[in-house]
């Protein structure tokens, strides 16, 4: 099967709890994040699990780097749950605009170029504060090329296709 450009990505409401509840224990002057772990289906992404720091995870008010073997183990538990891989990483941006910085372009490239992570697509999700709300964006990263798409949280089911 021959994978589309992503289009939109949705959000599990069991993913977008796990990203709530970091945004309101985190210290919101340091940005955090984690992975995200889903399928991607023909033009859409759907994020199935979100991932926390861990407590290895670099955080200074400009940089983020999530706990390797913290990540690793919740990508093993999402995909014996439901056979979710990694997409991508969210993380939080406390003093900027919620778009991917040239850091951030960096990395996606690397992932996206590294064969053995074989990534169609990398799915950047990114956060930054408002005055009374975190702005979400999403970014869909392919073939040196990153572009903005909608994101949204999908209503409380039983269980997504």
């Amino acid at each position: 099967m021959m994978l589309q450009p992503v289009t939109a990505v949705h959000l599990t409401p069991q993913a977008a709890r796990v990203i709530s509840d970091e945004l309101r224990t985190a210290d919101s002057t340091r940005e955090t994040g984690g992975v995200l772990l889903g399928h991607h289906t023909d033009d859409t992404v759907i994020v199935r699990h979100a991932g926390t720091p861990g407590p290895g995870a670099i955080q200074t008010p400009t940089y983020f780097l999530r706990d390797l073997e913290h990540a690793q183990i919740t990508a093993d538990r999402a995909y014996t749950q439901d056979r979710s891989v990694w997409i991508g990483d969210w993380h939080t941006h406390p003093s900027s605009r919620p778009i991917p910085s040239a850091q951030d372009a960096a990395t996606y490239r690397q992932l996206l170029d590294d064969p053995e992570l074989a990534f169609h697509s990398f799915i950047a999700v990114i956060l930054s504060p408002r005055t009374s709300h975190w702005h979400m964006t999403a970014w869909a990263c392919r073939n040196d090329v990153i572009t903005q798409v909608p994101v949204h949280t999908l209503p409380e089911q039983v269980g997504y296709q």
